[in-house]
């Protein structure tokens, strides 16, 4: 009988160390659960961290924004002001140099005058030449503007000569 009992000794002690095997289990079953709701609780505390952080945040930024908005209508306005100055100040500079223009202008007029030529008795107006010799000219060359007329009178030959915008010829000629 002594082996019956070691048989069921050592069954005993074989189910001794299944449920300190099962206790063990049990405990590292029950850590490996304390610490994944200790790690659940961190994350949920980290997020809600994270997420008071990031209002934190918005609302800093919508207020930095806000501050910027504010200074640049101020510099905006300040620039308007500058430039409304500015373009007074112009607009008055302006006006005073078109009045020295002016002022000027009516002082240098200049004085009404009229040429004639005579010669064996004929009377020739340097006025009428020179409307002639225009007119001559604009009939014979209809698309072009005189700039200016240069006009040469030879009362021996009864005729007078002229040159338009620099550029003469013997056809350039009107008689008188």
């Amino acid at each position: 009988m002594t082996p019956v009992k070691k048989t069921t000794k050592a069954a005993e002690v074989k189910k001794a160390e299944e449920t300190t095997a099962a206790v063990a289990m049990a405990d590292v079953k029950a850590e490996v659960k304390a610490e994944k709701a200790a790690a659940k609780k961190t994350v949920k505390n980290a997020a809600e961290k994270a997420k008071a952080e990031t209002k934190k945040a918005k609302e800093e930024t919508k207020k930095v924004a806000e501050k910027a908005m504010e200074e640049t209508k101020k510099v905006a306005e300040k620039a308007k002001e500058e430039s409304k100055k500015v373009a007074e100040k112009a607009k008055t500079e302006t006006k005073k140099a078109a009045d020295k223009v002016a002022a000027s202008a009516k002082k240098v007029v200049a004085p009404k005058a009229s040429v004639t030529v005579e010669f064996r008795g004929m009377q020739y107006s340097a006025d009428e030449i020179v409307e002639k010799a225009t007119k001559a000219y604009k009939d014979a060359h209809q698309k072009v503007a005189v700039k200016t007329i240069e006009v040469y009178v030879k009362p021996e030959e009864k005729c007078a000569y002229y040159v338009v915008n620099g550029e003469g010829s013997d056809d350039y000629r009107i008689e008188l």
